[in-house]
């Protein structure tokens, strides 16, 4: 995919199970996703050690400017315009490259998907 495909994606959230708190006055994403046992063994373990079938993901004040954008309708492109705009911080340097890889972890949890344009 070239550079010029990848910022006319529209990324969209595969959940809308999701809290905004401010926090610091910066308002900071949880997601809840569900976790799930990959086979048997987990399953029991699950089961054994009781442990929660929903697990919490916090965002920080980036993460979640950039979640409240996959919205379906806005580029990658718009994104990063507006943490550029919005965020006047190094670690975000350079904008494209710590977006597409913020971007490409969300998708690896399956919190976003690609549709087809």
């Amino acid at each position: 995919m070239s550079e010029t495909e990848s910022q006319v994606r529209r990324p969209v959230r595969t959940t809308e199970d999701w809290d905004c708190e401010r926090v610091d006055g910066d308002p900071n994403v949880t997601i809840q996703r569900p976790r799930r046992p990959r086979n048997r063994i987990d399953e029991f373990l699950f089961d054994l050690f009781d442990t929660p079938t929903e697990r919490e993901l916090e965002l920080d004040a980036v993460g979640s400017i950039v979640w409240r954008h996959c919205d379906g309708e806005t580029t990658t492109a718009a994104i990063a315009d507006e943490l550029a705009a919005r965020v006047p911080d190094e670690r975000i340097e350079p904008v494209d490259e710590t977006l597409s890889y913020f971007l490409a972890q969300l998708a690896e949890l399956d919190l976003i998907r690609y549709p087809a344009d």
